[in-house]
């Protein structure tokens, strides 16, 4: 047989072949069949890669449905001793239609994993072509490490932590990361946020402003994937200090020791921090205590723990007192320490030396003088005027605004305080309880008609007049002054409260006011 008979021959076999397979029942799907067959790629397409333990891996294939009715079909995936790892959900797909089926797991063992998979469905007619296997390297747990890179608390900065979080070889992974502050045993979170690490070290600034605080805790927590740490192991605590300061003013000997008024005061000084942080910057003043008034000012920087910074505080021009007190403030921002200094100055002048200007003292005497005498001439011209020439010559002079307010003044009667005997001046008319007011204690007033007669005091005789004959001195009437008493040579008006000199040998006595003209009894009491 030739070769071209050979060749024949082979044709006709395959053409067979084919069409055998053709009209088989497998390959041929009926009306009321359905197929599935692979409307892609023959294998799996794996999402996840590379894995490590605890990551989700998902792996999903394109099905076909060739028949004329809807079906359902669901991926499986099994290990290598076909034990179920994974079942899909079920996916239904319309006649001529393509769906996705997927199904996913997640390793929990590093190494190779080898998986067989197949799509499966109920309504069965699902091709051959629709299982395989595939190998999966699994890498072991990512894991996460942190460390207080600072911790730094002061005045001027507040409070602020630098934080280094490592993650180990892999992929990027997503972490939330939670700040808190302790107090007292009270824990209290004050950030929360989020970031994406890359594999490798990742540095962090915290500021956290001037709070309550005796620890800070930070914790992280994977989003989405395990950690080789245990939950135990992703929170750290640092314990905190607050910034404590003592800060204290110290003065020097001034130059010069006395000054004079206008001279130019130099002042040293030492400003100290015993405390354990740096204080702030701010600012000294020289103030005088009597008035308030700033002798000077200056701009000081902060003093770091321990420290003491130094300067000299130029007072200039010194003030004209013979006694000055200072008061030396240091101020920063919520502290305030003071240092007071009295310093005697020198007199310019060379003479006696006052503790108050003696020119001020003088104008202000001449002033107070001045004010006092026109309002005595004023008040006299009003209460004393004469009628004019115009309302004829023969008017009598008005009567002072005293006299007319003791002719309207309601009559009065004497009586006796039975404690301390001192007199008292009430109303006629009034029966009732008498208060007296120089011991305070009350009694009844009689009536006027049961008083005992009140013998009134009568000015002292010239030397050497005698009694009058029967050897006693006739009484005057009793008058309607008032009374004033004291046992000492200066008594009250008891109309204006001028102050009078009558001696206490005259007494009793007639008197007249020289200032509002009233007359009364000086007596001793």
């Amino acid at each position: 047989m030739g070769l071209g008979a050979a060749v024949a021959v082979m044709r006709k076999i395959a053409v067979i072949m084919l069409a055998s397979a053709l009209l088989s029942p497998a390959a041929f799907a009926e009306d009321n069949e359905k197929m599935f067959t692979s409307a892609g790629a023959a294998d799996v397409a794996v999402v996840g890669e590379p894995v490590h333990v605890g990551d989700e891996i998902t792996a999903s294939i394109l099905v076909h449905n060739q028949g004329s009715e809807t079906g359902s079909v669901r991926l499986v995936l099994t290990d290598s001793e076909g034990t179920n790892l994974s079942i899909g959900d079920d996916v239904a797909i319309n006649p001529g239609s393509s769906r996705e089926v997927s199904a996913s797991m997640t390793p929990s063992s590093a190494g190779v994993l080898n998986m067989s998979w197949e799509v499966g469905s109920d309504d069965g007619g699902v091709s051959s072509l629709l299982q395989g296997s595939l190998e999966i390297h699994v890498y072991e747990a990512q894991s996460l490490d942190l460390s207080f890179d600072e911790v730094d608390w002061t005045l001027a900065d507040g409070l602020d932590s630098q934080i280094s979080v490592v993650l180990s070889e892999g992929e990027s992974r997503d972490v939330n990361i939670s700040i808190a502050l302790g107090y007292q045993g009270v824990k209290h979170e004050v950030q929360g946020f989020s970031v994406t690490l890359e594999p490798g070290l990742r540095t962090l600034s915290l500021a956290l402003g001037e709070p309550e605080a005796d620890y800070l805790s930070v914790t992280l927590e994977p989003r989405g994937w395990t950690t080789s740490n245990s939950a135990v192991n992703l929170t750290w605590q640092v314990d905190l200090d607050a910034p404590s300061i003592s800060p204290s003013v110290e003065l020097g000997p001034h130059s010069p020791n006395k000054p004079s008024p206008g001279d130019s005061v130099s002042l040293p000084y030492w400003l100290n921090n015993s405390g354990d942080a740096v204080t702030l910057s701010g600012e000294l003043r020289v103030v005088r205590t009597s008035d308030g008034m700033l002798l000077a000012e200056r701009i000081v920087s902060s003093v770091s723990s321990g420290g003491t910074s130094s300067g000299t505080m130029d007072i200039s021009p010194w003030p004209d007192s013979q006694i000055v007190e200072l008061e030396v403030t240091w101020f920063m921002e919520g502290t305030v320490v003071s240092e007071f200094l009295s310093v005697e100055s020198t007199d310019s002048g060379g003479g006696t030396e006052l503790p108050f200007d003696l020119m001020a003292a003088f104008y202000g005497a001449l002033s107070g003088f001045a004010v006092v005498l026109v309002g005595i001439i004023a008040w006299r011209t009003v209460s004393e005027r004469t009628p004019g020439t115009e309302e004829g010559r023969g008017k009598v002079l008005r009567d002072s605004r005293i006299t007319r307010r003791f002719e309207k003044a309601p009559a009065k009667r004497e009586i006796q305080c039975p404690n301390c005997e001192q007199r008292l001046n009430i109303p006629s008319e009034h029966t009732g309880t008498v208060r007296c007011p120089a011991c305070m204690s009350q009694f009844s007033a009689r009536p006027a008609q049961e008083e005992p007669a009140v013998q009134s005091p009568t000015e002292p005789r010239p030397q050497g007049q005698g009694p009058s004959e029967g050897g006693t001195a006739e009484p005057e009437p009793a008058p309607w002054w008032p009374v004033a008493t004291s046992n000492e040579e200066i008594l009250s008006c008891p109309e204006c409260d001028q102050k009078l000199r009558v001696p206490l040998e005259r007494r009793p006595v007639r008197s007249r006011c020289p200032a509002c003209r009233t007359e009364f009894m000086a007596e001793v009491g």
